[in-house]
């Protein structure tokens, strides 16, 4: 009879790094706009709350808005304004 040498195994444990990504969460508003009344020829500001930073685009219709001597545009992290000035009827 021939005796069987023991098998022996070494058990080699590699530290690996699991990291998680989390999906991409949608940017909400956490104050939505409110209509304003406002009087022709004074300034009118709006503004929003996001529930995190994102670059913000104020429109009228489909025109982007920029910044000019009639819209001043401001952000602040998730906090967003927009101030009309010298309003007319084509504001509303």
């Amino acid at each position: 009879n021939s005796q069987q040498s023991p098998v022996h195994f070494d058990l080699l444990l590699i530290p690996s790094l699991l990291v998680l990504h989390p999906s991409a969460l949608p940017i909400l508003f956490q104050e939505e706009l409110l209509n304003k009344e406002a009087t022709e020829g004074e300034a009118v500001t709006l503004h929003c709350k996001l529930s995190k930073s994102a670059q913000v685009e104020w429109r009228k219709g489909d025109k982007v808005l920029q910044p000019s001597d009639k819209y001043k545009i401001e952000q602040e992290g998730p906090f967003a304004e927009l101030t009309i000035q010298d309003l007319d009827l084509a504001d509303a």
